[in-house]
């Protein structure tokens, strides 16, 4: 296919073919790869990453001794060894940085082969191996997981597997690995082994085990227990049997042995004909409860705090008042309902409690089969609970429904903080799981109030009642005595200080907000009009050639440099047509941005065409570790920075505080074609 066309400028036709044929500029550094054994489409792949420097890790440097080994003895298998580069940087999450540059390019090798499964190698604690089986974008095969677990108990290792991770991942409750997350996207099989102790072993084994159990089938949906030294997995065929299995019992139990054959069967019909609304009527019930119960959370903590975003500081503290404040409506509804008469029958009660557990096993496994299992073992209690009359039976099922979520109560306190955004909103979910012990409760309502005399019942108040009102009373009281969130450790923050030629700022950067902050102290003076251009140096040059205008900028610092970016950007038309360093446009492509890798080299020269007679707005962002006016927070004295004494810039200033800095530095200019 020729680019040259009749009437084209032999100009615009040299720097068509510079632009097309020229090689862009990499942005990261490359990886080193090495490919072992018989040339097939199954593929083993051992792969670590070098630290944010770039530097080599205990698992690079384990994974080039494994590599000389397999040069030495080739294995059986195609096995590969890679060390990705430009993956990692500590700089905050906002931060306009290519991570995993390294990873994204082995995913791309890796697309050529039928089947590959990945081992990932991770920095972690010589003591002790940790395993992580997934991520909210999918979880490790039950056949990759198997031979991961096994091989490294067989090495002697001490395994640190959190077993309800597989579920709470797949939920998106726990926080992502980013590499894992990756391979996961990319639909490719792989697990993550963190260790720094030594794998030598464990490869050999791990690739010999995998590549006998390698597949195109992905069960993702399977539950983890933990025996002794084994793993005992459930697979998704295993929990759809189940599922199976309980609607059989449910309906053999409706037509054989329910109460369509018992003594009172027409009063129970009639009842469950005249009744069967009750179980969506206490839906709503508690829907209102924790709605309520969600308002006046927000409301106790904006009395205190003057803010509604202060229960972030206290996750557990904001979760108790809204659940205890809208059990202790639930139970009061339930124990002095007048709204509408309800029959005292007891075995309706049970049947449609134990009824609405098994319609919760398919509402929450269509939300995600994940909850299936844990939604069937709350059906088993209820299968046995409604037939006992027994009042203290009645308490023990009725404590024993909540068993079964224990795991999640658990996992809910460890990661209180990454939890409460997702836990708290919730209004319908957790409504359904309360409706049955609504009903498995008026049950006991009834069997209480039966075996009481009525010339006893003057001022009668439920036990539950009273708990619940106590434990919301005390937890009110709680919030208006407790310490006020700057009196207490705060979550980790980054120092941010701008330049932008205007004006300074320094803020507190959190992982979901940040801070502006007016009083802090400043070692060495500055002018904001010297400062940017003092640390960031951005040269362009834009003409016109025929059609189009070709254009070049350069940057240039003395700092460290830990990441940059320039964006292009024009009023009409689009930005950039070519150029030899990869950019990002928007969808209307009026503006084009390029995003570095961590740690780039500096100078760094963009060359690049557009229109002809563009005017273009370049903004140049740059960021860096160093801490050239040594900035720091003001101390307990209240001694701020001094604003009238200039000095030189120290490039060796170490940062004071222990808190993460970073100096953010921003240039706009303007350019036209000439």
């Amino acid at each position: 296919m020729s680019i040259y066309r009749a009437g084209q400028s032999p100009v615009i036709v040299f720097f068509l073919l510079l632009f097309t044929f020229s090689p862009l500029q990499l942005l990261f550094g490359e990886n080193t790869v090495y490919e072992f054994g018989p040339k097939t489409d199954t593929v083993i792949v051992f792969t670590a990453s070098a630290n944010s420097s770039n530097q080599s890790t205990t698992a690079t440097l384990q994974l080039n001794e494994f590599a000389q080994k397999l040069a030495v003895q080739p294995p059986a298998v195609r096995t590969m060894v890679a060390l990705t580069q430009s993956d990692i940087s500590e700089l905050p999450a906002d931060v306009p940085v290519k991570r995993y540059q390294g990873t994204k390019e082995l995913i791309k090798k890796l697309s050529s082969y039928s089947k590959a499964a990945v081992c990932c190698i991770g920095s972690g604690s010589r003591d002790k191996v940790r395993i992580i089986a997934g991520t909210s974008q999918g979880t490790s095969p039950s056949w990759l997981l198997r031979p991961a677990y096994s091989c490294l108990q067989q090495e002697q290792l001490p395994v640190d597997f959190y077993t309800n991770a597989v579920v709470f991942h797949r939920l998106g409750w726990l926080p992502d690995d980013p590499q894992l997350r990756l391979y996961n996207e990319a639909q490719i099989p792989a697990i993550k082994i963190e260790t720094n102790a030594d794998l030598s072993g464990f490869f050999d084994s791990f690739a010999a085990a995998t590549v006998q159990n390698i597949s195109n089938d992905w069960d993702t949906h399977y539950f983890v227990w933990q025996t002794q030294n084994k793993l005992v997995i459930a697979d998704e065929q295993h929990i759809i049997t189940i599922l199976i299995v309980s609607s059989i019992i449910f309906l053999s139990w409706l037509i054989i042995f329910s109460f369509l054959f018992g003594k009172k069967q027409e009063q129970h019909i009639h009842d469950l004909l005249v009744l069967w609304w009750m179980p969506l009527y206490f839906f709503l019930v508690n829907w209102g409860c924790l709605f309520l119960g969600s308002k006046v959370t927000e409301f106790l903590f904006y009395t205190r705090f003057s803010s509604y975003t202060e229960m972030n500081a206290f996750p557990l503290t904001a979760l108790a008042v809204k659940y205890v404040f809208a059990l202790f409506f639930m139970f009061v509804f339930t124990a002095f309902n007048k709204v509408i008469p309800l029959p005292a029958n007891r075995f309706l009660y049970g049947f449609m409690g134990h009824a609405v557990c098994l319609l919760n096993i398919f509402v929450f496994s269509f939300i995600n089969l994940s909850f299936s299992v844990i939604f069937m073992a709350i059906y088993l209690i209820s299968l046995s609970a409604y037939h006992f009359k027994q009042i203290p039976v009645q308490i023990i099922f009725l404590i024993c429904l909540f068993l079964p979520l224990i795991p999640f109560v658990q996992h809910l306190i460890l990661y209180r903080y990454f939890m409460f955004n997702l836990i708290f909103p919730l209004q319908i979910a957790p409504a359904c799981i309360f409706v049955p012990f609504d009903l498995f409760l008026i049950r006991l309502s009834l069997s209480i109030d039966k075996k009481r005399k009525k010339k006893e019942q003057r001022m009668y108040i439920p036990l539950q009642c009273i708990l619940t009102g106590t434990g919301f009373i005390l937890l009110a009281l709680w919030v208006f005595v407790m310490p006020a969130p700057a009196d207490i450790p705060h979550k980790p923050f980054t120092l941010v200080y701008t330049l932008n030629g205007k004006e300074d700022c320094l803020v507190k950067k959190y992982a979901d907000s940040e801070e502006i902050i007016s009083d802090y102290y400043r070692e060495y003076d500055h002018t904001d009009s010297e400062a940017a251009e003092q640390f960031l140096t951005v040269q362009t040059s834009l003409e016109n050639y025929f059609e189009r205008s070709i254009g070049t900028i350069q940057i240039a610092s003395p700092l460290k440099v830990e990441a940059f970016s320039i964006t292009v950007q024009t009023q009409n038309g689009v930005a950039v047509f070519e150029s030899d360093a990869a950019f990002e446009q928007n969808a209307s492509g009026d503006i084009a941005t390029v995003i570095s890798s961590p740690r780039p080299e500096l100078p760094f020269v963009m060359h690049f065409s557009g229109k002809k007679d563009a005017a273009l707005t370049v903004s140049v962002i740059l960021w860096s570790k160093e801490n050239p006016y040594g900035i720091r927070l003001a101390d307990d004295s209240g001694n701020f920075y001094n604003t009238h004494t200039r000095k030189p810039y120290i490039a060796e200033t170490a940062v004071p505080d222990e808190s993460p800095f970073l100096l953010k530095i921003e240039r706009k200019l303007q350019i036209t074609a000439e």
